[in-house]
């Protein structure tokens, strides 16, 4: 198994790599064509390549065969890619705005094209909850003639958000303003929230899957602000929400999405969270001091990329003989449980299945990790009892 992640972790880097944004999925089964994937390179790129390689695509492997698979791959081109995208994008003008004072608003036909791509990205993971196709390094959107969560529990974000994501991705006429960006993704946001509020708890709450709405939800949320703010043409403040967005993007990302918070709610310990969040902290304020510094592009990718280093630190602490980490024990418990389950579907049965039997699976393979009440690990022992930092999960 770890072979396998290992594998395909390889040739996700190599995917992510050539689409410069968010990695991916290569299907496109039922796609109409759609411009090529765009990117900005800016100083979080390193970034956001480690995080697709190292984490948000290794988890899509292990959930594959079931709709979180398609989620969490799209959560990596919308959020990781997309979203992180527009943040490079504005970093980048707020270098340039000590020559040139326009610059921030000039970055606005840019962002446009990723807030499309964003659009985009979202529609194509409404379609892979209903067992449809990820999002993909060629930027293929499946073609929908309604909503693909029509009757479902889920019905709601199809509902709410398929109108205004259609619109968006159309594009407007005129030149685009920071101004009109804002307002179109506060559209998307009004709409992810009231969609949010009716769906079932067994959704929201759950492991991977209510990480990812969640995630989603606050990150649109986020980049309404930062356009607002943006578009006064200050690069202080500015910056300031540039570094409230990537906290609250990269915490939901390694703590709700890989599902640390979820294992660590059952027993207390902030073991592997703590240390997660104060890397993130460093890392946003070097991105803060770095932008009002005028440090070199390359600069800043390496000082990012280093401050990034203890999270991978910490989601690789050792928990096993033969090379196993904290990481690949998740996601190796994961691909076990989620292998054995049958084939889901499509459409409402997709669905169904999703809510009823892969949520369960992943709720109970966490509570089995650490042992308690379900008896987990080899001789009913937590799998982290003989790790030092990490023993301190176990119930």
């Amino acid at each position: 198994m770890l072979k396998k992640i290992g594998m395909v972790t390889a040739i996700a880097a190599t995917v992510f790599l050539a689409a410069c944004g968010g990695g991916g999925d290569s299907a496109t089964d039922g796609s109409s064509g759609a411009a090529p994937r765009s990117s900005v390179t800016g100083p979080l790129t390193p970034v956001q390549n480690t995080l697709s390689t190292s984490v948000l695509q290794p988890l899509a492997v292990a959930t594959s065969g079931t709709p979180l698979a398609g989620v969490v791959s799209c959560v990596d081109y919308a959020v990781n890619g997309d979203a992180l995208n527009i943040v490079n994008s504005l970093a980048n003008s707020v270098q340039a705005a000590a020559t040139n004072p326009a610059a921030i608003a000039g970055s606005a036909a840019q962002i446009q094209t990723q807030v499309q791509q964003l659009a985009a990205d979202l529609q194509q993971m409404l379609t892979s909850l209903a067992g449809g196709a990820a999002c993909n390094a060629s930027g293929s959107v499946t073609s929908i003639s309604g909503n693909p969560l029509a009757g479902t529990p889920l019905a709601a974000l199809g509902d709410q958000l398929l109108p205004i994501l259609a619109t968006i991705q159309a594009g407007s006429s005129g030149t685009p303003s920071l101004s009109s960006l804002a307002s179109q993704l506060s559209q998307l946001s009004t709409a992810f929230n009231t969609a949010y509020a009716m769906l079932p708890s067994s959704a929201t709450s759950a492991p991977v899957l209510g990480g990812a709405l969640t995630t989603v939800k606050g990150t649109v949320t986020n980049l309404v602000t930062l356009l607002q703010t943006a578009a006064a043409g200050n690069p202080t403040t500015t910056t300031t929400a540039l570094q409230t967005t990537v906290t609250s993007l990269l915490n939901n990302l390694l703590l709700n999405v890989l599902p640390v918070n979820a294992i660590q709610s059952s027993s207390g310990s902030t073991a592997i969270s703590n240390p997660i969040t104060a890397a993130i902290s460093q890392l946003t304020s070097l991105l803060g001091t770095g932008l009002g510094s005028g440090a070199s592009l390359s600069t800043l990718q390496s000082t990012l990329a280093s401050a990034l280093a203890p999270v991978l630190s910490t989601l690789n602490q050792s928990s096993g003989s033969g090379g196993a980490t904290f990481l690949t024990t998740l996601l190796s418990q994961l691909t076990g449980a989620l292998s054995a389950l049958p084939g889901g579907g499509s459409g409402a049965a997709a669905v169904t299945n999703l809510l009823n039997t892969v949520l369960p699976t992943i709720t109970n393979t966490l509570s089995s990790i650490l042992g308690g009440i379900l008896g987990g690990g080899s001789g009913g022992s937590c799998l982290f009892a003989s790790v030092p930092l990490l023993s301190v999960l176990c119930l």
